[in-house]
């Protein structure tokens, strides 16, 4: 019913309009009742699942032409959380951006070199937990020490805060 109800929103709504006014909510909701106990992690890993293949199908279906900037989507070693990145892959896509996407949980080396192969613009990086981590700021510098010249380094989600002095 969770994908039937997505993949009509997906037709009805802008890109922009499912991805913020629908997806990020449902992903906050899930995440909240799944630590309050509301919701048990079966519920959460059908909800992952399914809007996995939802957004899958959104980033596919935008097709950007090859002359389009290019964007490499991840999340760093030690970040399991990925629905942050999947999330900025689709509406990069939706927006006219050549997406590839990564995954999660990869080392700074693994995402410049894609970066590079990929002649990327940018590299954007989901980290949502654990907020001021000692390993994810060390792949972080690591990261922009890495990326080839200009190379703009994007990092969002719930713990990006707590890495400001370290992007700075």
């Amino acid at each position: 019913a969770l994908e039937g109800v997505l993949r009509r929103a997906v037709v009805a709504l802008s890109g922009e309009a499912f991805l913020d006014a629908l997806v990020a909510p449902l992903l906050e909701r899930v995440g909240a009742g799944w630590r309050d106990g509301t919701l048990r992690p079966v519920h959460g890993h059908l909800a992952s699942a399914v809007l996995r293949r939802v957004l899958d199908r959104v980033a596919e279906a935008a097709s950007s032409p090859l002359a389009a900037p290019h964007l490499v989507v991840a999340t760093p070693a030690e970040e399991a959380h990925e629905f942050g990145a999947l999330l900025a892959a689709a509406a990069a896509a939706a927006e006219g951006w050549r997406v590839t996407y990564l995954g999660p949980g990869l080392p700074a080396e693994d995402i410049a070199e894609a970066a590079a192969a990929t002649r990327a613009r940018a590299v954007a990086l989901s980290v949502v937990y654990p907020a001021g981590d000692a390993a994810v700021a060390h792949e972080l510098r690591r990261l922009g020490r890495l990326l080839p010249a200009g190379v703009a380094l994007l990092v969002g989600g719930a713990a990006a805060p707590a890495y400001r002095p370290v992007l700075a």
